[in-house]
């Protein structure tokens, strides 16, 4: 009788910090001032761990008993909190790594917005020396604010996939292979030179 006592403690032990975990990810997910996808995955694999709990120690406590469900329960949450802790580094770290050259490229596109009178003027310049189409001239536009591919995607009403496209054929006609490297060949594009007032 204690065993079973013991037992149904354990599983419920083990449940509640699994869902307790699964509440504290899926409140930082939802409430976040600027949400992370980091958090939205954790939330998500926590709340996935507390179903397996719970629907693994009801089938368990059905078909086996208390003890199995007991068992189950515990090794589940020990795998659960083990696989927690380096996924969540993991995803943490490759989200800074990306937020940093994110930065990296708006300081790049800082950096070329002060050598240059307009961005209209320099992508117009560059329309015309790439041959580009007027989305592609768009699109360089959009690039040269700083804009996302997910932004691009909204202020031009087109899907992420159509954005892709579009950035490929303008990578392949100026001769680059990403971002970065686009805006150091347009930064070092002849710009003619200003009249001066008579």
């Amino acid at each position: 009788m204690w065993m079973e006592a013991v037992a149904t403690a354990a599983v419920l032990c083990a449940t509640a910090a699994v869902f307790a975990t699964s509440c504290v990810h899926v409140a930082r997910a939802a409430f976040a001032d600027d949400p992370s996808r980091a958090e939205t995955r954790l939330a998500l694999c926590w709340s996935l761990a507390f179903a397996a709990a719970v629907i693994g120690c009801l089938a368990l406590t059905q078909g086996c008993g208390t003890l199995a469900a007991a068992s189950f329960a515990t090794l589940l949450c020990l795998a659960s909190f083990a696989a927690g802790r380096p996924l969540a580094r993991s995803w943490r770290l490759g989200e800074a790594a990306e937020r940093e050259r994110l930065a990296r490229l708006r300081a790049l596109v800082e950096r070329y917005r002060e050598n240059e009178d307009s961005i209209e003027q320099r992508c117009a310049r560059a329309a015309r020396a790439f041959d580009l189409t007027r989305r592609e001239e768009e699109l360089l536009g959009l690039l040269l604010e700083g804009k996302t591919r997910s932004e691009m995607a909204r202020q031009l009403y087109v899907s992420n996939d159509t954005v892709k496209t579009h950035l490929r054929n303008l990578y392949r006609k100026t001769g680059v292979s990403g971002k970065a490297e686009l805006l150091e060949t347009l930064s070092e594009m002849p710009s003619p030179s200003r009249r001066t007032p008579a």
